[in-house]
């Protein structure tokens, strides 16, 4: 009945959620978002056995591929994808994407897993950040070579108009800024 209750009140009804989703914590979150968020493999695999959705978002509206990257879980994550999330599924409250959050943790092979699953590289989020852009303002410049060999585009730009190359030009991180010449002289 409490789960009921709580599902009502986030104006969700348990015939919509299914049986295997019905189950909301004080939080109102499904089982499955508190096994990503445990970060146990296990869980998530039986909440989707059980009919989780992968597309599932957490009560504040985060989809689960975006809090599995954001618990750096990769395995999570290939499950999730493996089963039909998407790659860019971004979150509701800052627009934060699977891809934008691993590029500003740093998280290279998550960011490898995703562009190899068709993640939009140059997809942008909250203050129109791309994944080169958090990655360069991180200073992952792992990450930011990856990217620049993915064949991200250098000329976005941020919401104050900045690229990700004048980012690591006013922060004076000239070993970002080598990756930067790098990627034009091979274009050229």
């Amino acid at each position: 009945m409490a789960a009921w209750i709580v599902a009502f009140a986030l104006g969700a009804t348990v015939t919509t959620l299914g049986a295997a989703q019905a189950k909301l914590n004080l939080f109102g979150d499904l089982p499955i978002v508190e096994a990503i968020k445990d970060g146990s493999l296990d869980a998530t695999k039986t909440a989707i056995i059980d009919g989780a959705s992968v597309h599932s978002r957490a009560a504040d509206g985060t989809p689960i591929i975006v809090l599995a990257v954001g618990e750096r879980n990769l395995e999570i994550v290939k499950l999730l994808i493996e089963n039909g999330a998407r790659p860019d599924d971004r979150s509701k409250k800052d627009e934060t994407s699977p891809l934008t959050l691993a590029a500003a943790n740093g998280d290279l092979e998550i960011v490898t897993y995703l562009l190899d699953h068709k993640a939009d590289i140059d997809l942008p989020g909250a203050l129109r950040e791309t994944a080169l852009i958090k990655a360069t303002r991180a200073h992952h410049n792992d990450v930011v070579k990856l990217l620049l060999e993915r064949g991200t585009n250098v000329d976005e730009t941020d919401s104050s108009g900045a690229t990700a190359l004048e980012i690591a030009q006013r922060a004076g991180w000239k070993d970002t800024e080598a990756l930067f010449k790098t990627k034009k002289a091979a274009a050229k």
